[in-house]
């Protein structure tokens, strides 16, 4: 009897350790991605750029929606607007700013995230330098660190956007700025979720393509065409309108017309989606010549 408890013992400490090693390694692997993006003088670049072209956007077009919702003159003109796109529940925000970011950074974060997380193993790949990786880490551990890594880029990135937009909030109403402080982990929890199947799409992809040109452009062809494609062949077998449900910012539309804290209902379809990406695109990993 004693035995057995030390050889279970044993094995529980195995285990954790495995489990140990491979977060570790993973990590490791993340961290990589860190540095190329926010380290090396491309990645400080690029991300430079992005931060720019959002600065600019909140600065001038979000910034004059804003200032016309709160302005009396232009407020009916503005609300006539948001109902003409199917966007009037924003009226109904304290905070005029994070309402306009919301729906910008709900459409654009996973344009972005496409673009950016596109060339998480292919270029590598090629160059050989996967087949070298595989002589230290496993495979999971280079699939699921290079997922972690490109989810905290764009995490940082937006992170960034909420920061600066909370900025904008302060200069235009200084005295909301506790209600800024309190919407916005709000703001940045849906928001990294609503991305998160984008770049789990991209590391499918990444397995799948030779090129990050044409993975980029699979994605974009699939998520343009999808919803369209599913929704015509449910017309005449409505069991397959099941499908929309694996289509990557399938709810952000719906997501668009509330607020955060509702918003956070209709995300168990993105994380369902995450973790569907990823198990298909590690099953196919490991099982591809490299």
């Amino acid at each position: 009897m004693i035995l057995d408890i030390d050889t279970m013992h044993k094995s529980n400490n195995l285990e954790a350790a495995s489990i140990n090693s491979f977060q570790r390694q993973a990590w490791l692997i993340a961290e990589q991605e860190l540095q190329t993006s926010f380290a090396s003088k491309r990645g400080l670049f690029v991300s430079i750029v992005f931060i720019a072209i959002w600065t600019l956007l909140l600065f001038y077009p979000i910034q004059f929606s804003a200032e016309a919702m709160h302005s009396p003159d232009n407020a009916s003109l503005m609300i006539s607007l948001l109902s003409v796109v199917g966007l009037e529940p924003l009226k109904n925000w304290q905070l005029a700013e994070f309402a306009i970011y919301w729906v910008v950074a709900l459409y654009l974060f996973p344009a972005s995230s496409i673009l950016m997380a596109a060339d998480q193993m292919i270029s590598e790949r090629n160059r050989g330098g996967l087949r070298f990786l595989t002589l230290r880490c496993s495979r999971g551990q280079i699939f699921f660190g290079r997922f972690m890594g490109h989810l905290l880029i764009q995490s940082i990135l937006l992170a960034t956007t909420v920061l600066i937009t909370y900025l904008l909030l302060l200069i235009n109403n200084p005295e909301t700025w506790l209600d800024g402080i309190k919407i916005m982990p709000l703001l940045l929890l849906n928001l990294v979720l609503v991305i998160c199947p984008f770049i789990a799409l991209m590391s499918l992809l990444s397995v799948l393509m030779t090129s990050v040109r044409m993975a980029s452009l699979v994605a974009i062809i699939a998520l343009s065409l999808g919803g369209f494609l599913v929704n015509y062949l449910a017309s005449y077998l409505p069991v397959l309108s099941v499908f929309n449900y694996w289509i990557p910012g399938s709810q952000v539309a719906q997501m668009a017309q509330s607020t955060p804290s509702i918003a956070l209902l209709s995300l168990w379809s993105p994380m369902m989606q995450t973790v569907g990406f990823l198990l298909l695109g590690y099953g196919l990993f490991k099982r591809q010549a490299i």
